[in-house]
């Protein structure tokens, strides 16, 4: 099952079209001699992405989910399985006496065969929620030793794998189910519709990974940040319209797979339901973090 990363967290307004027609002209994406019109726009006040705390009272979604909204549990899900593995290297790394070795700080990370278009039509699709603790600790100021670092990332690793052992086993019987929505002849159907509706923003791809390298080479390419951000944000709202179609198929097909699914797994369903609440309420209580997840 692919992920899809969202890069460096940025905050700027979407543009219009000369800005947008100007960048996908410059990477190969707009048809040449063609002046896209405006891309859609959210409404309102765009304000970045924050978290929201607290645990839900159903596991269904954070294990199986089965929409974009259902997505922001999952990846509050896997972000607090970081933070567990965050607040582990850090109280080794302090106990050890040792500079923190480099790693990247949790963050939420969605996936693309479950986009959240409520996100990426008002963020974009390269931009990620950082996963951070309540009180964020400075980074000790010890002495260098790769060793003992070593030994810090091993144990970050492990805390990791034990808290995921309690749901990966099932989720990953899961992914698959999500996946093969995509063969679904109706699902495919839709989706023949999304480089046509594309192209009425200028954005000239012939499929859905035609985009996401458009996407990837505007972002990477655009040296301004701001430019970049209001490329992003303009093609994630053109992005959002126009799978809004093709998620409006695919979802009730996923969450009749998972009805399904709950009912053949139904004695592990029932022992998750048991056991992952209350480790996450004891971790929590442990190392001093909040369950979360990313919201628009």
């Amino acid at each position: 099952m692919k992920k899809r990363r969202r890069k460096k967290p940025i905050t700027v307004a979407i543009t219009g079209a000369v800005l947008a027609s100007a960048v996908l002209s410059a990477c190969g994406g707009a048809a040449s001699g063609r002046s896209p019109q405006s891309l859609p726009t959210p409404s309102g006040v765009v304000r970045p992405p924050s978290v929201q705390k607290g645990l839900p009272r159903d596991i269904t979604a954070m294990v199986l989910p089965a929409t974009g909204v259902d997505t922001r549990l999952t990846q509050g899900l896997d972000g607090f399985a970081q933070m567990v593995g965050h607040a582990r290297l850090t109280e080794c790394v302090e106990g050890e006496g040792v500079n923190p070795p480099e790693a990247p700080p949790p963050a939420y990370i969605g996936w693309s065969d479950l986009p959240d278009l409520g996100f990426i039509g008002r963020h974009g699709l390269t931009r990620s929620v950082p996963a951070t603790t309540d009180a964020e600790r400075p980074g000790p100021k010890g002495r260098k030793d790769p060793a003992a670092q070593q030994r810090c990332v091993a144990e970050a690793h492990a805390a990791i794998k034990a808290f995921k052992d309690l749901y990966a086993p099932l989720q990953s019987l899961w992914w698959p189910e999500v996946a093969a929505v995509r063969d679904d002849p109706r699902a495919r159907d839709a989706l023949r519709a999304l480089p046509g509706c594309l192209e009425r923003y200028g954005i000239d791809v012939d499929d859905e990974d035609g985009f996401f390298a458009l996407v990837d080479r505007t972002v990477q390419r655009t040296e301004d940040a701001e430019e970049a951000a209001r490329a992003d944000r303009g093609l994630g709202a053109a992005y959002a319209t126009c799978m809004a179609p093709v998620e409006a198929v695919r979802e009730p097909l996923r969450t009749s797979r998972r009805t399904a699914f709950q009912i053949s797994h139904r004695g592990e369903m029932l022992a998750l339901e048991r056991s992952l609440l209350p480790r996450i309420r004891e971790l929590e209580r442990r190392h001093g973090l909040s369950f979360a997840r990313p919201v628009p």
